[in-house]
C-alpha cells in the first residue's frame, strides 16, 4: 500500500483557460461573454479572459456565453455545466446566457478568441 501525495490545487488562470477552451468548442456557443458589466472574467498576465471566472473556496465557477438560436438552450446549458464541473473537480457552475444570435451573424464579437 502506498501513500498518495496531496495534489496541488490547479492554477486558477490555467483552469480558466481550459474552461474557456472547452466552452468555446461547443458548437452551440457563439462566443464567451463578460456578462452584466463585464464581471465574468479572469485576469491573466497582460490581459483579461472574458467569460470565465473561477470561484475561490465555495464560490461557483461562473461562465457567461452567447448561444446560437438554433439549439435547445436547456440542453446546451446542462451540457456546458456538466463539462465544466467535470473539468473543475465537481465544482458548482453558474452559467449566464448573455445573448442569443443567429448563425452567420457577423456583428461585433461574433468570433471566439481564446489565445494564449
Amino acid at each position: 500500500m502506498s501513500a498518495s501525495l496531496p495534489t496541488a490545487p490547479p492554477d486558477p488562470a490555467e483552469l480558466a483557460r481550459q474552461v474557456a477552451a472547452v466552452v468555446a468548442a461547443n458548437p452551440a456557443v457563439a462566443r464567451l461573454d463578460g456578462g452584466v458589466f463585464g464581471a465574468v472574467a479572469t485576469y491573466l498576465p497582460g490581459r483579461r479572459l472574458v467569460g470565465v471566472r473561477i470561484g475561490q473556496g465555495d464560490e461557483p465557477v461562473e461562465v457567461a456565453v452567447v448561444l446560437y438560436a438554433d439549439h435547445p438552450f436547456p440542453e446546451i446549458v446542462r451540457g456546458i455545466r456538466r463539462d465544466v464541473a467535470t473539468l473543475c473537480g465537481g465544482a458548482a457552475v453558474d452559467i449566464t446566457v448573455s445573448d442569443v444570435v443567429l448563425r452567420g451573424d457577423t456583428g461585433p464579437g461574433a468570433v471566439v478568441e481564446i489565445g494564449p
